[in-house]
């Protein structure tokens, strides 16, 4: 089975840093799986972790990821103990270039339980920098999303997931 490792991050803007950003940042066995300016749709992430389909978890920041070169998004599927990912690698390429020759189908396996754990995680995770974040500035939170939006965000059919180190109960 591959690594799912899923991390939250608020960052500063750095041309005005009254407004921040949400990030959610994947790695599949140590390593990103898209191009830096593709963002993680928190959405289409937290329906991967319970249904199957062509989704665009990654996307760009206007939650159109043909921006960034991203035609195709990742076909999940699941299985009693897995989530499968099949996507393009490169995940993203200008649509007017003809792909690269090493451009190849890549498969993908989850443990289900460690992946819904962890996208669960990284809800709460985004849900408390949220809930903290004190400025008069923008706060960005994903792609066509607002702060309501994203503080009512769950993986279907989940239980609130507490994030890790935090020591107090999420409402």
């Amino acid at each position: 089975m591959n690594v799912f490792g899923l991390s939250v991050t608020l960052s500063l803007d750095e041309q005005n840093t009254d407004d921040a950003y949400i990030d959610f940042n994947l790695t599949v066995d140590g390593q990103y799986p898209h191009e830096l300016d593709a963002y993680v749709d928190p959405v289409d992430l937290a329906v991967s972790a319970a249904m199957g389909g062509e989704l665009f978890i990654f996307t760009c920041s206007c939650g159109n990821p043909a921006c960034v070169g991203i035609d195709e998004g990742v076909l999940v599927s699941h299985t009693a103990d897995a989530v499968h990912w099949k996507l393009r690698n490169p995940v993203s390429w200008p649509p007017d270039e003809p792909l690269p020759d090493w451009a190849q189908t890549v498969e993908l396996a989850f443990d289900r339980n460690e992946y819904r754990t962890a996208v669960s995680r990284a809800l709460a995770q985004a849900k408390a920098l949220v809930s903290h974040w004190r400025s008069s500035g923008k706060l960005w939170v994903g792609p066509d999303l607002t702060v309501k939006d994203l503080l009512a965000l769950e993986v279907p059919g989940n239980m609130h997931v507490q994030p890790t180190g935090c020591g107090r109960t999420l409402h």
